[in-house]
């Protein structure tokens, strides 16, 4: 138990924690952004009426879900890569 908690101490203080909590925190605002928007229309008004948004990557909605979505993917990839690179202990 206390090899535990001496690990999980040890992973809470790693670079590894603070890039789990950005992929997490990017990955539920891509999602939050996501849908918000729903094949190319954005809800507005109290009257459940729909307009047409623009459809391009790099406009509002779209381009923020997508930078989101890659903040997240990075973060992962370097997690993964830390733990590949780690020295072991002999």
């Amino acid at each position: 138990m206390k090899k535990f908690i001496k690990k999980l101490w040890v992973f809470i203080t790693s670079l590894q924690f603070g890039l789990s909590i950005i992929a997490f925190l990017s990955w539920f605002q891509a999602y939050t952004i996501g849908r918000r928007t729903s094949v190319g229309q954005i809800f507005t008004g109290n009257q459940g009426e729909f307009i047409r948004s623009a459809t391009d990557v790099t406009s509002g909605h779209d381009g923020g879900a997508l930078a989101m979505g890659l903040i997240c993917c990075v973060c992962i990839i370097m997690i993964v890569w830390i733990e590949i690179n780690k020295k072991s202990k002999p």
